[in-house]
């Protein structure tokens, strides 16, 4: 039976923490250990909590504040086994994952699959399903990854991707570290599985790294393509074909929605405000029209 290292980098979210390793802890299949690394929290609650944290199969690792990648590959280092779980002290597990993700993976002798993710769950602020992209009923498209991370940060690696990776970069502490990892792997020539199934929870929340990695991502998109030249390179249509279709899409639905809006604010405005928001809707066809002529 292979080892699964679970690896929790924990920056002052104590509060959620034992929720996250709970998760681990049900899982139907129960060889693993878990390692959380405290990346040098400040908040004193995190800390004590780590202090005395006593839970089966599980150990801490105290360092200095590193970042989110310094944590992981901190993490990694210490561990020994076969599959590797990065989890955020702030998510968690369906009991089921490991199970399902171990036997994708023990499965393929040809080691094809260098991660199984599944879909997630999102929960907390919102509750929406993630349907991650996959390598089997959708078909395989590598090129997707260069639009945007299609792997949640919790999904099943093998240890030997890490290795030949060479681990997260630690330089990437604003985000999308995974996103980095992930490309990284496709240019191993790894591909992934999908569990067509909600195995991940994903906390939502108005404040996290990921929304604070969104709101400088024209830096970060251009830091990804600067260091996969050739990854984008080598998809450069298929990448602009599917962004332009996605384009057009949201075209279609803001002038549905802008219909709809004209229509039933008619009911209850009239005169100036009536004329002034038609008059809005005229101009966002307009400006659409100056990128795409035919809309």
């Amino acid at each position: 039976m292979k080892m699964i290292s679970v690896v929790i980098p924990c920056f002052n979210h104590g509060v959620y923490l034992e929720e996250a390793v709970e998760s681990v802890l049900a899982q139907s299949y129960q060889h693993f250990e878990i390692v959380i690394v405290n990346d040098g929290s400040t908040d004193p609650y995190t800390n004590e909590l780590l202090l005395s944290f006593d839970k089966p199969n599980c150990r801490v690792l105290c360092t200095d504040n590193q970042g989110l990648p310094a944590a992981r590959n901190n993490g990694i280092r210490g561990t020994e086994g076969d599959y590797i779980c990065c989890l955020d002290a702030d998510d968690r597990y369906h009991p089921d994952y490991f199970k399902k993700a171990v036997a994708v993976l023990e499965h393929d002798e040809e080691q094809r699959y260098g991660a199984v993710p599944a879909w997630v769950r999102f929960f907390g602020s919102s509750d929406v399903l993630w349907k991650t992209v996959g390598s089997n009923s959708a078909g395989f498209e590598p090129f997707l990854q260069g639009i945007r991370n299609n792997l949640q940060s919790a999904t099943m690696f093998r240890r030997i991707c890490w290795e030949e990776i060479g681990g997260f970069d630690e330089s990437m502490t604003l985000g999308y570290e995974d996103w980095d990892f992930w490309l990284k792997m496709l240019d191993l020539g790894y591909e992934w599985f999908c569990l067509e199934e909600p195995l991940i929870y994903y906390r939502q929340k108005d404040q996290s790294m990921v929304t604070s990695a969104d709101e400088v991502r024209p830096r970060i998109l251009e830091t990804l393509i600067r260091k996969h030249h050739g990854f984008y390179t080598k998809h450069l249509l298929p990448i602009l074909l599917e962004r332009d279709q996605e384009v057009c899409r949201l075209q279609k639905e803001n002038r549905i929605l802008a219909e709809q809006l004209a229509v039933s604010s008619g009911n209850y405005i009239s005169g100036a405000k009536k004329s002034r928001l038609n008059t809005l809707c005229m101009q966002a066809r307009h400006a659409l029209k100056k990128f795409y002529p035919s809309s």
